[in-house]
């Protein structure tokens, strides 16, 4: 929000002891960035289970991170194709971090950042009184620190058998009474956080929040034209607590923090009503539209005009709905990072919720050739460096220390040109396998992707070498190059890149630069239709980028950004990404 975070997903499919599986996923963590907090999903069927494996993780993280472990928080909620899942929440850029046992201050300047770790007390008694704990710390931690109640914008609350009804009473409802009872000690004139209320299988009730003050820039809510706001429910969608009130789930559909969205708990629910298909797939359908209305670029903002996933959580309520769910999601928002959970939901008919976080910052991929020019990218906001060497020829593999340096030295994602030599992209191979060898190279060295491509001589894409290439680069991200602008019908060409399974495809639009290729930009992106990212590259400068990218509809660039010593410079990323 104040400083650059980002969240990566880390899963494991190993089997043994969770300390083993918890060592697997901190591996693939690192030690290169600052790491703030780290969510643990595990299936736990008890509360033994569940305390026995939060000791673990807590353990092996102590062991991993020493004095600078990170906040710890673990959630009873059964991954979906995994073993384990975490979410590791991690900062660039400035900012001075100040950790404590159970949240952690981030200063710059004079704006401050309070982030808590999952805050639970299972010991103190029913649903009401664990939430009127919980509160009453969430409450110490902020005045201590001196933040307002209302200062918070981001809660998770994770309530063990959410749904269930004792004595006439639901688990939510209680839930929701004792949040009303702590947010009733201000005002919110700005609106309240956004937020999730979701089950799980042991735990009690945990909550974690976010709060900023003294940021300068907004922080505003966001409503959704599908749905009436939560805050807002009649009588009728409530059920029945304590209080002679019922209370409404306090919080709104999303908020826009500085260039972040913070996207809450979202269900196929339009108005108030959630009376809708049982078949998850017609569900899912239905919760994809929600979510889409709610981020839509017009409705986030005024004149906004972008709008980027980072990442989603998908809480699934039945494991066999899993396969259609994950279906028709990955259908819409393939490139998106996601995980998948299995969880209650607050209404028995929903089958799954959604929740997010995501940009309304222009994504720059800056072209770099060593990890000086990397860590100008990184300062000017760049989100993700490709790596290469020898730029004028067009760029070829770069070297494994310059990798290696490379790596340690950005915490943003680094992918690689594969590309065994200069010239056209038709491979002898020997080429295919020098070629092989640099992938599984930087899979070893934990590379976030690799750029490749690879063509006929009758300027077709190259299918089987391509799907050799890919086989090597299996888990890691794959961007088909530019290689695409030789060749001899673009469309075609785009269907073959597409059923390779590539995540992206960098293009000029067929063309020497992205200035000439603008109106074959946009055909490519409305072809593509969310099947694959198309990347704009080549030319990418401030002055053009802002109309390339309300009149091709691209929401990726790729940049190498050069200043004034013909370097990638910090100060022309920075008016790339915000001109």
């Amino acid at each position: 929000m104040m400083t650059d975070k980002h969240l990566r997903i880390v899963t494991t499919g190993h089997e043994g002891p969770l300390s083993k599986r918890c060592r697997h996923v901190l591996e693939r963590v690192g030690r290169n960035c600052v790491i703030l907090g780290l969510t643990f999903f595990i299936d736990a069927d008890s509360p033994q289970t569940f305390d026995e494996g939060e000791k673990t993780i807590l353990g092996e993280c102590r062991s991993f991170f020493g004095i600078a472990t990170p906040l710890v928080t673990c959630v009873a909620q059964k991954p979906v194709g995994a073993t384990l899942a975490a979410e590791i929440l991690y900062m660039t850029g400035d900012g001075v971090v100040e950790r404590n046992e159970d949240y952690v201050i981030v200063r710059k300047g004079s704006a401050k950042e309070l982030i808590t770790k999952g805050i639970r007390y299972p010991s103190a008694g029913d649903t009401a009184l664990q939430a009127k704990a919980v509160f009453a710390r969430i409450e110490d931690i902020l005045q201590s620190e001196g933040f307002k109640i209302n200062e918070i914008v981001r809660q998770w609350n994770y309530i063990e058998g959410i749904t269930e009804v004792n004595d006439g009473v639901q688990n939510y409802q209680l839930f929701n009474d004792a949040r009303t009872s702590f947010y009733s000690k201000t005002t919110w004139p700005d609106g309240y956080p956004a937020a999730t209320g979701i089950g799980c299988s042991a735990g009690g009730v945990t909550v974690s929040v976010n709060a900023v003050r003294n940021a300068s820039k907004c922080s505003s809510p966001i409503d959704n034209p599908l749905q009436t706001p939560a805050h807002k429910y009649s009588g009728k969608v409530l059920e029945a607590g304590r209080e002679t009130l019922k209370s409404t789930p306090k919080f709104e559909r999303a908020r826009l923090v500085g260039d972040s969205v913070l996207i809450s708990g979202t269900a196929a629910i339009k108005g108030e009503d959630s009376e809708i298909s049982d078949d998850p797939a017609i569900q899912s359908e239905a919760a994809v539209e929600v979510v889409e209305s709610l981020v839509s670029p017009g409705n986030i903002a005024p004149g906004n005009k972008r709008f980027r996933f980072n990442s989603l959580r998908v809480y699934i309520r039945r494991e066999k709905d899993a396969g259609a769910i994950i279906g028709t999601l990955e259908k819409r928002w393939k490139n998106v990072p996601k995980h998948y959970l299995i969880a209650d939901i607050c209404r028995r008919e929903l089958l799954l919720e959604v929740e997010g976080f995501g940009t309304v910052r222009r994504f720059l991929e800056c072209c770099c050739t060593d990890d000086g020019e990397a860590v100008e990218a990184q300062a000017g906001g760049a989100l993700r460096i490709e790596l290469c060497e020898d730029l004028p020829s067009g760029g070829v593999t770069p070297s494994i220390e310059n990798i290696k340096k490379t790596l340690s030295s950005v915490d943003i994602p680094v992918n690689v040109l594969v590309r065994p030599r200069p010239g056209d992209f038709v491979y002898s191979e020997e080429d295919i396998l020098k070629a092989l060898e640099s992938i599984r190279a930087c899979r070893d060295l934990g590379v976030n992707g690799v750029v490749i491509g690879a063509l006929r001589k009758d300027g077709s894409v190259d299918v089987e070498t391509m799907g050799r290439l890919m086989d090597a680069a299996k888990g890691m991200e794959i961007t088909f190059h530019r290689a695409f602008d030789e060749c001899s019908s673009p469309f075609e060409a785009l269907e073959d890149i597409i059923s390779l399974g590539c995540d992206r495809l960098l293009t000029a639009g067929h063309a020497a630069d992205v200035t000439e290729g603008a109106s074959t930009l946009g055909d490519l992106r409305r072809k593509a239709a969310g099947r694959i990212i198309i990347m704009a590259g080549s030319g990418v400068r401030p002055g053009n980028v802002a109309a390339l990218e309300l009149s091709a509809g691209i929401k990726e660039f790729h940049s190498s950004s050069h200043g004034p010593s013909g370097r990638t410079d910090r100060e022309t990323v920075s008016r790339i990404i915000e001109s």
